[in-house]
């Protein structure tokens, strides 16, 4: 094998693995869930902060009147997106955050591997 051969074999070993670690970071985005900060309002967001379900109980509406129940709401939307964002962010740190603090090179359980260096 030509060192040509060789540097080209390792960029492509180094670009299947990130390929792999992206995915990872996608999968485990995906399986994000947050419990349920209060058990007359709910909400679920996705990865983008989009907000994908919202309820409110029944009960909450006599329960609380409406300066309450508006604060509640606003309460559980503002924290449940919080900390959808957080995970999120602390999984990119892991997955894909090269060089930061909290990065994991082992995330995957095999060897991290990286790109040739260029001379």
């Amino acid at each position: 094998m030509t060192p040509d051969d060789e540097y080209v074999a390792q960029y492509e070993s180094s670009l299947a693995h990130w390929r792999a670690r992206n995915k990872a970071f996608l999968d485990a985005v995906e399986r994000i869930r947050v419990s349920p900060l209060h058990e007359a309002v709910q909400a679920k967001f996705d990865s983008n902060a989009t907000l994908q379900w919202f309820e409110v109980s029944p009960e909450a509406l006599t329960a609380y009147d409406n300066i309450g129940l508006e604060e509640l709401i606003s309460d559980v939307l503002q924290r449940t997106r919080q900390q959808v964002a957080d995970q999120v962010m602390s999984l990119h740190t892991k997955f894909m955050a090269f060089g930061e603090p909290g990065f994991d090179p082992n995330a995957l359980g095999v060897p991290m591997v990286m790109p040739p260096a260029d001379d």
